[in-house]
């Protein structure tokens, strides 16, 4: 790598680092005072506080993480112009695209670095911090399970409808359970007007079992009978049914892809979690993206306004970036956009328009 990429690697990283730690350092402080009165209320020890706020740390950095990118990539172009850097890396025949490639290149591997976080740091200890503050904190259970009424379920061998689910009691009230054909004409319907788990597997009561045979391209009724009681062969088990009340964030992509196929097996609305899958997908992205639309506006700094300058226009490009990103996203939520299209929406635009910026730098 040559000396002058080392040297703005080296200068965009202890900016970096030190713009992190201030924004880290900001979050501790209204975390602490935001929640101080439910901590005195509750009388919650120094560790437990330490605990709440060590496990939402990881969280918080993944989302100050292109933030503080931004701001790094400003002030070290603004210092470097300050102390007539630039200009001699300028005389050296360095062009702006030149300039711009180490800084990208930093930008990528923080986004593999904020991707493996949010992968693999994030969901345990976000999950860890919602239980603290639930029962620790708060004093309340631990959330229970959906219960549902009304429920669609696709199994590996029948289409499912429960009037009632009760996940917590192992029960199902008014079940109906339909098996069709390769070519898609009904087999079977066997219904219960309960259905129990045990360790033998389900038990029903007030069961009704119709067979069907095809005849002049339709399924006619071949035979009817009933019992008060027995074992249904249903291979799935209660936790195939039940949805837990987990939100996104403790979850990794592989955990929300099979959260996501499990709700639209329950005949659930998807679009939610199809978004936050994307977005999970796309996040990274932003970290070279702020290196992107930090160096031309770094550049227009370095005449008038300096690094205070630059700081307000990193503020600006940020907030309008996240408001940006939070509007298409829940666009995507509500239907109007696609998921893929919510999560990656903003990226393409200020991608496009920081390309462009930095192309017609001079």
């Amino acid at each position: 790598m040559r000396i002058y990429r080392r040297y703005l690697i080296h200068e965009l990283l202890a900016i970096f680092t030190l713009s992190l730690l201030a924004l880290l350092a900001l979050y501790m402080l209204l975390e602490f005072f935001g929640s101080i009165d439910d901590f005195i209320e509750h009388q919650v020890g120094p560790l437990t506080i330490i605990r709440f706020i060590g496990n939402r740390l990881p969280f918080y950095t993944v989302q100050f993480i292109p933030f503080a990118l931004l701001l790094g990539t400003m002030l070290t172009l603004g210092s470097l112009s300050q102390h007539n850097e630039l200009i001699a890396l300028r005389a050296c025949g360095l062009s702006a695209r030149q300039l711009a490639i180490p800084l990208l290149i930093f930008g990528l591997g923080l986004a593999a670095v904020t991707w493996g976080l949010n992968e693999f740091v994030v969901p345990p200890t976000f999950a860890a911090a919602e239980h603290i503050e639930t029962t620790e904190i708060e004093q309340r259970n631990a959330k229970p399970l959906f219960k549902r009424t009304n429920v669609w379920y696709t199994g590996s061998r029948y289409l499912y409808h429960f009037h009632a689910l009760d996940p917590a009691a192992g029960r199902i009230e008014g079940a109906t359970l339909l098996r069709f054909d390769e070519q898609g004409f009904l087999e079977s319907r066997v219904d219960a007007a309960a259905l129990h788990h045990t360790a033998a597997g389900w038990q029903g009561t007030g069961i009704t079992t119709r067979r069907f045979s095809r005849g002049n391209g339709r399924s006619i009724l071949a035979s009817f009978s009933a019992l008060p009681a027995g074992n249904l062969d249903i291979a799935e088990s209660p936790a195939d049914f039940t949805i837990p009340q987990r939100p996104a964030e403790e979850m990794s992509s592989r955990e929300l892809r099979r959260h996501l196929n499990k709700t639209r097996k329950m005949g659930m609305d998807t679009s939610a979690f199809a978004v936050q899958l994307y977005h999970k997908f796309f996040y990274p992205l932003a970290c070279p993206l702020m290196v992107l639309l930090g160096i031309p506006f770094s550049w227009s700094t370095r005449r008038s306004g300096g690094m205070t300058k630059g700081i307000g226009i990193s503020l600006i490009i940020g907030f309008s970036f996240w408001i940006a990103l939070s509007f298409s996203l829940a666009l995507g939520k509500g239907g109007v956009l696609a998921p893929a299209t919510a999560a990656l929406l903003p990226h393409l635009l200020y991608g496009a328009a920081g390309g462009i910026l930095v192309f017609r730098t001079r």
